[in-house]
C-alpha cells in the first residue's frame, strides 16, 4: 500500500509542477481518493508503522498542492478533529531520516502552498493538527524554518483580523 501511495503522490507533484496540462486529471485524481478511499487513507495514517504514516501525509500534502479546490475538499473531509491525530506529532525514526513529525508540518505548509489565505487561516487554527506542541528535537535547520514561516503567517493573520 506504501507504494500506491507513493506512486499517487509522485502523479500528483508532477501534474502540479511541469505537467499542468493533466491538472484535471490531478483533481479527479484527488477526488476519488477523498470520496471513496478515506477510510484506507485513515486506517495508513494511524496505523503502528512510521512510514506508513509518513507516506501517507506526504500524499495528503501532495493533494491539498493541486490546488486551492483540492485544498478546500482535503479540509472538508479530512477529520481534524481525530483523536489519534495529535499522536501523528510524537512519531519518530530513530535513524535520523525524515520523520511522521516533520511530514505533517509538511502536510500544514501544503496549505500555504496551496494559496487560500482563508483555508489556511482554518487550518492553523485547528486543534487536532497543533504544530506548536510538535516535539521535533531532531529536525533539520529548513524544517525549523519553514514552520517559523508558518507561525509568522498565523500572526499576519491575527493582525489583520485586529485591524479594522
Amino acid at each position: 500500500m506504501l507504494l500506491i501511495f507513493q506512486a499517487l503522490e509522485a502523479i500528483l507533484l508532477r501534474t502540479v509542477s511541469n505537467l499542468s496540462h493533466f491538472s484535471v486529471v490531478g483533481m479527479n485524481i484527488v477526488k476519488k481518493l477523498i470520496h471513496s478511499y478515506v477510510k484506507l487513507i485513515y486506517a495508513a495514517l494511524y496505523s503502528e508503522n512510521c512510514k506508513m504514516s509518513r507516506g501517507c501525509l506526504t500524499l495528503l500534502s501532495a493533494m491539498v498542492a493541486q490546488g486551492p479546490d483540492s485544498a478546500r475538499d482535503v479540509c472538508s473531509h479530512f477529520d481534524f478533529n481525530n483523536k489519534y491525530l495529535p499522536g501523528l506529532l510524537k512519531k519518530g525514526f530513530k535513524k535520523g531520516r525524515t520523520d511522521v513529525r516533520m511530514a505533517c508540518i509538511q502536510f500544514a505548509l501544503s496549505f500555504l502552498v496551496a494559496g487560500d489565505n482563508a483555508l489556511l487561516a482554518q487550518v492553523l487554527e485547528l486543534k487536532g493538527l497543533d504544530l506548536y506542541k510538535a516535539e521535533a528535537p531532531h529536525s533539520p535547520m529548513g524544517q525549523e524554518r519553514r514552520f517559523s514561516a508558518v507561525r509568522r503567517t498565523r500572526e499576519v493573520f491575527q493582525e489583520s483580523v485586529m485591524k479594522p
